[in-house]
């Protein structure tokens, strides 16, 4: 068992450590900058979304089977795999988490999936529950991910998802927060992600950040 604040300590080390070594896109797009930004408010943003998804990981215990999509530096995979849970971790691209994976050894019940998800033959009906967490936004073919996810997931599962608001405190704050953070490969907001996932599943919000607007929102879907 592992604490969140135990994995955001290692995890916050290991990527400073990966900054000052090297500098590249690949890592600015798995967020490594953001997490371990040294302002207070940007490193609470960041690391509150994993902390809330994770407890309502916690909130269901008897649901144990996970997909991670999009899991970029690997940090909610770890703790959930940290905690027992069976973590299949997927993202278009590892280059990013092949250096965090040489700086820490990471659990046996993860498969990393490298990849188009599309192309991965995994069962229907085989997650309790699937994580997308700051990925979606990136995505312009929306409702082909949502279908697919209704398939992977259990009848009785769910679905967290997580996503900026693109308001202009938000686009001012990627500013504030330096050039690494540009964010102009967003193709869309969690405002939109939410309509297109309300069509179709049974939504819930769980969490809006807030400073002192909405930034960020993290939801829930259900199948019906």
């Amino acid at each position: 068992m592992e604490t969140f604040q135990t994995t955001k300590k290692v995890f916050k080390k290991a990527f400073n450590e990966i900054l000052n070594e090297q500098n590249n896109y690949a890592i600015d797009e798995a967020a490594l900058p953001a997490y371990a930004h040294k302002n207070f408010f940007i490193d609470y943003l960041f690391w509150k979304r994993v902390e809330v998804a994770f407890d309502l990981a916690e909130k269901n215990e008897s649901k144990k089977k996970v997909l991670d999509f999009g899991f970029g530096s690997g940090v909610l995979s770890y703790l959930l795999a940290k905690n027992g849970y069976d973590v299949t971790s997927c993202d278009i691209e590892l280059s990013p988490f092949r250096l965090v994976q040489k700086k820490i050894a990471f659990p046996p019940n993860i498969s990393f999936l490298e990849g188009d998800i599309f192309e991965k033959d995994l069962p229907e009906n085989s997650f309790d529950i699937i994580f997308a967490l700051d990925v979606l936004e990136h995505i312009e073919n929306l409702t082909d991910y949502i279908e697919l996810f209704k398939k992977l997931l259990k009848p009785n599962g769910v679905i967290v998802v997580s996503g900026p608001t693109e308001n202009f405190l938000y686009k001012l704050g990627r500013q504030f927060a330096g050039e690494r953070f540009s964010g102009d490969y967003h193709v869309t907001n969690i405002a939109h992600i939410k309509q297109e996932f309300s069509d179709r599943l049974l939504v819930k919000t769980e969490k809006k950040l807030i400073f002192p607007f909405v930034l960020f929102e993290i939801f829930t879907a259900n199948k019906v």
